[in-house]
């Protein structure tokens, strides 16, 4: 397919490893530059390498997408270089996995934090110059959590309700300016965090690992978990001209688990 990106710049923040490593190669490989910025400089690094070796321009910034200020330098440093911003793929996230009752006042800031006002954060950097062109391209990742709720995530859970909701606001205040927002919601998936996050389960729960994962399954349809190539895909069909009439919207992917 055409994803109808040739030349223009992306800037997606996790693109370290897993779905934004992915999603970084696939735009680059239509002809896409990209700013990969992750909390791991040398991860970011390394994936902008591998951009530049598919032919494109990339650079590569440490971004804490906690933080407003290095968002902001991190977007005007990328439009020194390219004069222009056309997607932001937005990846981080992490959820609490601690019930409501045993939770903090400091595990309810560091969630809302990372998941509700990092979307905040990158959303705000790249606005600006996205209604000065008149055209833009916002993906936000976020998980159906967001959607149905999901016990031992309760703050989790609203942070990306919340970043749904907003991705709807920010639809219809931006679809003036050509400015398109969507959603990406994923569950269980072999990503990094995801494989880590089922192996520390295991050993709190005392569980042997494949059988923990045969009962996640379960509530899986599709009876396997979600690959970063699952998510990529989506997310690149959604910042593509193939979907230019599509706005507002929040995609699960996420081999039948909930389905709204």
């Amino acid at each position: 397919m055409d994803l109808g990106v040739d030349g223009k710049v992306a800037f997606i923040t996790g693109g370290g490893e897993g779905i934004g490593e992915m999603v970084a190669l696939m735009l680059a490989q239509e002809g896409a530059n990209a700013a990969i910025a992750d909390i791991d400089s040398f991860k970011a690094e390394n994936i902008a390498k591998k951009v530049r070796d598919l032919g494109v321009k990339s650079l590569w910034f440490q971004l804490d997408v906690t933080n407003q200020q290095q968002a902001n330098d991190a977007v005007k440093k990328t439009l020194d270089e390219f004069k222009k911003i056309d997607i932001l793929v937005h990846i981080p996230g992490r959820g609490e996995r601690k019930s409501f009752i045993a939770s903090t006042k400091e595990d309810w800031d560091f969630s809302i934090n990372l998941n509700l006002y990092g979307v905040l954060n990158s959303a705000k950097a790249v606005v600006d110059q996205m209604v000065k062109q008149r055209s833009g391209n916002m993906v936000f990742v976020v998980s159906d959590a967001g959607r149905v709720g999901e016990s031992n995530n309760s703050v989790y859970s609203a942070a990306k309700g919340g970043v749904i909701a907003f991705s709807k606001a920010l639809a219809r205040e931006l679809g003036i300016y050509n400015i398109r927002i969507n959603c990406v919601a994923l569950s269980a998936m072999n990503t990094p965090g995801g494989i880590k996050f089922r192996e520390t389960m295991a050993k709190r729960l005392g569980k042997d690992p494949i059988e923990l994962e045969k009962r996640i399954l379960n509530y899986y349809f599709l009876r396997r978990f979600g690959e970063p190539h699952d998510a990529a895909t989506a997310i690149c069909f959604l910042v593509s001209t193939q979907a230019d009439w599509i706005t507002g919207q929040t995609l699960s992917v996420n081999g039948g688990y909930c389905m709204i």
